[in-house]
C-alpha cells in the first residue's frame, strides 16, 4: 500500500521545434522583410511632413488660445525662404517703475526650424492670396480671431507631396489635407473671417 502524499510519476514528451519547422520560419520573415524594408523609405518623408505640420498647428493653437486668455494680439512668423517660424509677443501696454522703454518693443521666441526635407509651399489668406516667398506673419487681435489662412508644407525632394492647413478665423477650425499628387488647399474667401 502506498502513503497518500506519494506522488505519481508519468513519462512526459519534450517537444522542441524541428530544423525544418525554424527554416520555414526564418524564410517566411526573410520574404516579409525583403517586401516591407525597401518600402519604408516612401514613409519616413511623409511622417516628417506630417510631424512638421502637427508641431506647427500645436503653436498656432497655442498662440490663439494665449492671445484669448492674455487679451493680447499675438503672432507667429513664418520665414518661407528658410523653412522656420517663431512666435512674436506684442509689446507691453504701458510702463511699470520697475521696466524701461525697451519693454515696450515686440519680443520674439527662438526660430524653430521645419523638419529636415520639409519647406514651406506657401502661406497666405483668400484676399492676399498665397505668398511663397519672404516673411509671412500670421495675427491673432485680443480674442484669438484673424483672417482666414492657409499654410501649405511640401517635401523638398518631391513637390507634389504636400500638407495643408486651412484655419477659419473666427472659429479656429481647421482642416488638414494630404495629397501625393500636387492638390493645393483651397481657402474660398469669406467675409466675415478675411478680415
Amino acid at each position: 500500500m502506498r502513503p497518500s502524499s506519494a506522488r505519481h510519476f508519468g513519462t512526459t514528451t519534450q517537444r522542441g521545434f524541428t530544423l525544418l519547422e525554424l527554416l520555414v520560419t526564418m524564410t517566411m520573415m526573410a520574404l516579409v522583410f525583403a517586401m516591407v524594408v525597401p518600402n519604408l523609405g516612401a514613409f519616413v518623408p511623409g511622417a516628417k511632413l506630417r510631424g512638421s505640420g502637427t508641431q506647427l498647428l500645436r503653436t498656432i493653437d497655442w498662440a490663439r488660445s494665449e492671445a484669448r486668455i492674455q487679451a493680447r494680439r499675438m503672432a507667429i512668423e513664418l520665414d518661407l525662404d528658410r523653412a522656420r517660424w517663431r512666435v512674436v509677443h506684442p509689446p507691453e501696454m504701458r510702463l511699470t517703475r520697475d521696466q524701461d522703454e525697451r519693454d515696450l518693443a515686440e519680443w520674439t521666441f527662438e526660430w524653430t526650424a521645419l523638419e529636415d526635407g520639409v519647406v514651406f509651399g506657401g502661406a497666405g489668406d483668400a484676399r492676399r492670396g498665397l505668398a511663397t516667398k519672404g516673411m509671412y506673419r500670421m495675427e491673432f487681435d485680443e480674442h484669438g480671431f484673424s483672417s482666414d489662412q492657409v499654410i501649405e508644407l511640401a517635401l523638398s525632394s518631391d513637390s507634389k507631396v504636400l500638407w495643408g492647413l486651412s484655419m477659419r478665423g473666427l472659429t479656429g477650425n481647421t482642416t488638414i489635407t494630404e495629397s501625393d499628387q500636387g492638390e493645393h488647399p483651397v481657402l474660398n474667401y469669406t467675409e466675415e473671417g478675411a478680415f
